[in-house]
């Protein structure tokens, strides 16, 4: 199958499992800070296959080359923007998520702080509105008790290889039964509040915010003075001048 993917190396994991059955077109990422997002690998198996690329938002001029190519789904992963809808192509998003529970930019950090019991990894077409559109495919796993955000997103990666190759295998009879969502709505980012740390807070709390955020910065402050703390898991040599290691990452 021709595809083309939109993406960066949040959900990796599909994309590489897309492009081992499939002819990959185009890859459309985004532009990244680098640090706490990345598009290495996604941009890396790319230029590895001799595919172009672009951080460039995708536009109907770039759907309409697509359609010219013979691409037959695209497939978008944590990507940015809206993606024009396009009837001349089949669309679908993945999203960490059981929507259409957990709608919006932040599921997985907000699934950890809510004290969820399950999530999982939700395939569905591509809307005028995010994360809005009919369900594909849908499978869930346990949270556990000290999940972090780096676990929940290895969880979510070790899925997509089975999904995408039913996706592609299945796709005509899954677009014919996709469902209907139904109600839900889109979860706001969370406060400041809820991701800087002080004194105050207890040890329980300081804990699952340090793991909903793992990857991702959270603060620590203490008067005017705010630290930030940088929750990743710290290898030999992965630390700079000032940096002070933890059990399981860092401090700045």
């Amino acid at each position: 199958m021709k595809i083309a993917y939109a993406g960066f190396d949040l959900m990796y994991g599909a994309m590489e499992a897309l492009c081992r059955e499939n002819e990959l077109l185009r890859l459309f990422t985004c532009e990244v800070d680098g640090v706490y997002e990345t598009n290495e690998r996604a941009v890396a198996l790319a230029e590895r296959l001799g595919v172009p690329y672009t951080t460039a938002r995708i536009t109907r001029a770039d759907i309409d080359l697509l359609v010219g190519e013979g691409c037959e789904l695209l497939v978008s992963a944590g990507y940015y923007y809206l993606i024009p809808v396009d009837d001349r192509l089949k669309m679908v998003n993945i999203h960490p998520s059981l929507l259409p529970y957990g709608r919006g930019a932040w599921p997985m950090p907000l699934a950890i702080l809510d004290r969820l019991a399950e999530s999982g990894v939700t395939v569905h077409k591509t809307e005028k509105s995010f994360d809005s559109g009919d369900i594909l495919l849908q499978e869930r796993f346990a949270l556990a008790e000290d999940e972090t955000l780096m676990s929940f997103m290895e969880r979510v990666n070790a899925l997509l290889p089975q999904m995408m190759h039913r996706l592609t295998s299945e796709l005509d009879a899954l677009w014919e039964d996709a469902r209907p969502q139904g109600e839900g709505e889109y979860q706001k980012e969370p406060d400041p509040e809820e991701y800087v740390l002080t004194a105050a807070d207890t040890a329980e709390h300081a804990d699952r915010v340090l793991r909903a955020f793992y990857g991702f910065p959270c603060y620590y402050a203490d008067g005017e003075k705010k630290v930030e703390l940088l929750c990743r898991r710290a290898y030999a040599g992965d630390r700079k001048e000032g940096e002070f290691p933890l059990s399981d990452g860092y401090i700045r």
